[in-house]
């Protein structure tokens, strides 16, 4: 059974390789932190435009999975739902690619808000395949295993990642701008299509038959009940929240870069791919602590590695490629720390084999700052009340809170801990 399960596993993987590659708002081609900043800063928009980019991401990561939940948790096979979501994610790329192909965006004002707007439609429609692809994954996944193969998918997502940067640098190369980021968004709807076809070939496992709401209200009550009575789950929810300080430092960082530290705009792309790359070695190194000392951990760790890169970018005193390089790398090993800490302590806190509503729970439950905070920064620094530096200060200060935070009052989670103990009784009984 464990092979089986690994077998389909693998065959996840490879979905995310293909995703991570040119996948719709999930591969390099069109991953928040690298092209749509570039394509932003090229057309002139301001840094309150620039902060909408990592707004429209993480709330489009959010809060359709409310509904995501509702609709998947009664679904026994959720490979079908996933394709369909990503497939309409993918238009809102193709739709603009299309655009800047026939208008070469003319109209900056118009050609910013209209990729706002297909950014927003392609993030909020991938967002909901979220609870029901962690849910598949539970399903295939040996739950000891549970930290270093999340992020052993995670690493390979983020290697496709990065391995994106060389075609986007070809592409830049034979193509001036605006026509090379048309030529990324319409590959980014092929790419999508082909990563469908490969997890549409998966063997899923039929899971567990949950009865699900009688009524989208229903669904609600039931999520604010988890808020309510799982006291465990909320103080991990806060701390997630001080956590959002790794949120600010992605949404501006490339942008302060390029305006005040003189990083060459062709480089812009190599902060995806970079990070990528961080994410990859990450998830075949040090997400084994998930395992071996359990997620908090993981948490924790994630924000000693963002404090480091955070410090880094606010000394440097102009863009060296060696340092702006390896801060890059570094902000992937802080991200896929914070990705497989999260995601396991939501897996293990979930009471039921069906982990939709609970992935739906908690990705609704840590948005707020992670929305709200760098749109309010990127107006700060537009009207000169705030800078760069100063919104990377704030940053850092809520990286530390957090880990004070995480260490003396976020605990593991129940599950992990009996699943340990339960392991290690095993050879004293034989």
């Amino acid at each position: 059974m464990a092979i089986q399960s690994l077998k389909e596993y693998y065959k996840n993987d490879v979905f995310a390789f293909l995703l991570g590659f040119g996948g719709s708002v999930w591969g390099g081609l069109t991953y928040y932190l690298g092209i749509p900043v570039a394509l932003l800063t090229f057309l002139g928009a301001s840094s309150t435009q620039v902060g909408l980019i990592t707004t429209i991401f993480w709330a489009g990561f959010a809060f359709p999975q409310i509904w995501a939940g509702y609709k998947s948790e009664p679904l026994t096979i959720k490979k079908k739902y996933i394709a369909m979501s990503l497939i309409l994610s993918s238009l809102g790329f193709l739709a603009y690619g299309i655009y800047l192909l026939m208008t070469g965006a003319t109209n900056a004002p118009f050609a910013i808000w209209f990729f706002l707007a297909a950014f927003a439609w392609a993030c909020f429609l991938g967002g909901l395949y979220i609870p029901a692809n962690f849910s598949l994954l539970y399903k295939v996944i040996p739950p000891a295993k549970m930290g270093q193969l999340i992020g052993i998918y995670f690493a390979v997502q983020f290697g496709g990642i990065f391995l994106s940067g060389f075609a986007i640098t070809a592409i830049n190369n034979a193509f001036g701008a605006p026509t090379s980021y048309a030529i990324l968004f319409l590959i980014t709807f092929v790419m999508t299509l082909v990563a469908i076809t490969v997890m549409l070939m998966v063997k899923e496992p039929e899971g567990e038959k949950v009865q699900g709401a009688p009524s989208f209200g229903a669904y609600l009550g039931k999520l604010i009940d988890i808020y309510k009575t799982d006291r465990p789950f909320v103080r991990f929810l806060v701390g997630k929240w001080l956590m959002s300080g790794h949120y600010i430092m992605m949404a501006f960082l490339l942008a302060f870069l390029l305006k005040e530290r003189g990083l060459d705009p062709a480089n812009a792309g190599w902060f995806t791919a970079l990070n990528g790359l961080g994410l990859f070695i990450g998830g075949f190194t040090i997400t084994r602590i998930a395992d071996i000392w359990g997620p908090k951990y993981m948490l924790i760790t994630s924000q000693i590695i963002a404090a480091l890169y955070t410090l880094m970018v606010m000394l440097i005193p102009s863009a060296s490629p060696v340092i702006v390089f390896a801060a890059f790398i570094i902000t992937g090993l802080a991200q896929i720390s914070d990705n497989v800490g999260y995601t396991n302590m939501t897996l293990f806190t979930c009471p039921t084999m069906d982990k939709s509503t609970y992935v739906a729970a908690v990705n609704v439950g840590i948005i707020p700052f992670m929305v709200f905070l760098p749109p309010i920064i990127g107006k700060l620094i537009d009207n000169g009340a705030l800078t760069y530096t100063g919104a990377f200060g704030i940053a850092l200060a809520m990286m530390v809170a957090s880990i004070f935070y995480l260490g003396i009052v976020v605990k593991n989670p129940k599950a992990y801990e009996e699943m340990k103990a339960a392991a290690a009784a095993q050879p004293a009984a034989s």
